[in-house]
């Protein structure tokens, strides 16, 4: 029976149809997305809803803020473990099913209670192979109401590298999405999703095979070797992505000790992560259990995905392993884009968002960006996005109070739900963040910085990114357009900051005490010019 918020959803229409349903579908060719995609478009950038239900968890996602970079704001899962027994039986876990419908009763229910604009609702693979899934869909079709799709293997493939493109827009490489029923692997590369093939090789089946005493590791190993086109990762980005890929990098990076705890865009070398899968193969129940930073229900997960994961990195030798976050429910947001809109950087969209959200003055954002671009003039294009970026959310960390701003505004933009970044590229911007406060940066955030890669000359940089950006708050006085007044001009023995010569704002000791630290993190000469 479904819970009485459903009930209540379904008294204000919302399974009738006065919500919109976002497709799932492929995305017309020629650049626009079709008629289908473009119709979900327009609820994009509003508060949606994906309802996930896979083999070993169903899960609500909630996500609203800018079309090309929207921010999960509630994220619920249970463990249902619908795909449990299927290879033996051919059909759905029972209990799994009962939990499923009294769970997903709630999650119909509790995005009407948000308030959403679309629901995407869609099933992968333990629906998809059961005898008795599509009994399954009929029945949460009549309680509580809920439309769901059942994806093919080659829709899960093409959305999941969807998700991953939707987080790291110049993806090169192979995607790889282990769930608890199959394995989608895909090559991405140029903006587009190329070959696609999905595998029976998810955890539950794998526990299953191994429970009846069966080696899986060489049926592992022959289905990923007849993928002729895997041999094109070599060298490159293997993409991991799923809860089961997660839970691994979790344990990595407790054993490593690494001082930022973040899953998406954690990065190691692959040789190395696959000595360290091998070793998660080999452990004990009990060795397991004692693993840290993992989660209970995840622990007999462990072993079977170690292998797949192992072997697929012996098969297709990518140089490194990256961890994304995103995946199949993204995925679903990101097709639904057109073109133009696909191809908006999601670190600069989602910073943009941010800092209309949680700045002071909103709109100072661009003109910090084109009044810092003489600041480095041999600025690479990540480094240049990185800017732009701090630009945006520079005064994220005004409204704590003025002792503790550099801190706060350190930590806030260290862990903020941004897209488009790696380890490395956040904490360049949570150095400039803090800079931007109190004009300097404290140790534990430079050891930080550094266990994430940043080398020295980084830290320096982010560091004078934040100085100017204080500067420029001093001067602009919340208006754009006094930055339009003077520019930057950088050589190796001085920095100039020219400034037309009406520009009273320029003037003061606070001007000068500002302008002159920036230049001594830069170990250059200062001066102001008056054109």
């Amino acid at each position: 029976m479904a819970s009485g918020l459903a009930e209540d959803a379904a008294a204000q229409g919302f399974a009738a149809g006065n919500v919109a349903v976002l497709p799932v579908g492929p995305a017309a060719d020629g650049g626009e997305a079709g008629p289908e995609a473009g119709a979900a478009h327009d609820y994009l950038g509003r508060r949606v809803a994906v309802i996930d239900i896979g083999s070993n968890s169903i899960r609500l996602v909630v996500f609203e803020g800018s079309a090309r970079a929207p921010i999960p704001i509630f994220n619920e899962k249970v463990m249902c473990g619908l795909g449990r027994g299927l290879r033996a039986t051919g059909r759905l876990n029972p209990d799994g099913v009962v939990q499923a419908r009294a769970n997903l009763g709630r999650f119909v229910g509790a995005a009407a209670a948000m308030k959403v604009a679309g629901l995407s609702a869609f099933a992968t693979a333990a629906v998809r192979e059961a005898a008795d899934g599509p009994a399954f869909i009929e029945a949460l079709r009549r309680d509580p109401g809920l439309e769901v799709r059942v994806l093919s293997g080659e829709d899960e493939a093409r959305l999941s590298a969807y998700g991953v493109m939707a987080g790291f827009p110049r993806a090169e490489g192979i995607v790889g999405d282990l769930g608890g029923g199959s394995l989608e692997l895909v090559r991405v590369g140029g903006e587009q999703v190329r070959e696609m093939a999905t595998l029976p090789l998810g955890p539950l089946r794998l526990n299953e095979a191994m429970a009846q005493g069966e080696t899986v590791g060489g049926a592992v190993k022959k289905a990923l070797t007849e993928i002729d086109w895997l041999a094109g990762a070599e060298g490159g980005t293997l993409y991991a992505v799923g809860g089961a890929w997660r839970s691994l990098a979790k344990v990595h990076m407790a054993q490593h000790d690494r001082a930022l705890r973040m899953i998406d865009g954690y990065r190691a070398g692959a040789v190395e992560f696959a000595d360290f899968a091998k070793l998660l193969a080999r452990q004990s129940e009990r060795g397991l259990e004692r693993l840290p930073a993992i989660s209970v229900r995840r622990i007999e997960a462990v072993r079977a995905s170690a292998i797949v994961l192992r072997r697929l990195i012996r098969i297709a030798r990518p140089a490194q392993i990256v961890f994304a976050a995103r995946g199949v429910r993204e995925g679903v947001l990101y097709e639904a884009l057109d073109l133009r809109t696909r191809r908006a950087d999601p670190l600069l969209a989602g910073a943009a968002a941010y800092g209309q959200r949680f700045c002071r003055f909103t709109g100072l954002g661009p003109a910090l960006a084109a009044w810092t671009g003489g600041l480095f003039p041999q600025e690479s294009r990540e480094r240049a996005r990185l800017r732009r970026a701090a630009c945006e959310i520079a005064d994220a960390g005004w409204i704590d109070h003025p002792d503790y701003r550099n801190r706060h505004a350190w930590d806030r933009i260290l862990t903020a739900p941004l897209m488009g970044l790696d380890h490395p590229g956040r904490a360049f911007l949570a150095l400039a963040a803090s800079a931007r406060y109190s004009g300097g940066i404290q140790e534990p955030m430079e050891r930080i910085a550094r266990d994430t890669g940043l080398g020295e000359e980084d830290i320096r940089d982010a560091r004078a990114l934040g100085q100017a950006l204080r500067l420029g708050y001093t001067v602009a006085a919340g208006r754009p357009e006094i930055l339009a007044g003077s520019r930057f001009e950088r050589t190796d023995r001085g920095l100039a900051l020219q400034v037309e010569a009406h520009a009273a704002h320029y003037s003061g000791e606070v001007i000068d005490r500002r302008l002159g630290d920036l230049a001594a993190t830069l170990e250059i000469e200062p001066k102001l010019v008056l054109e």
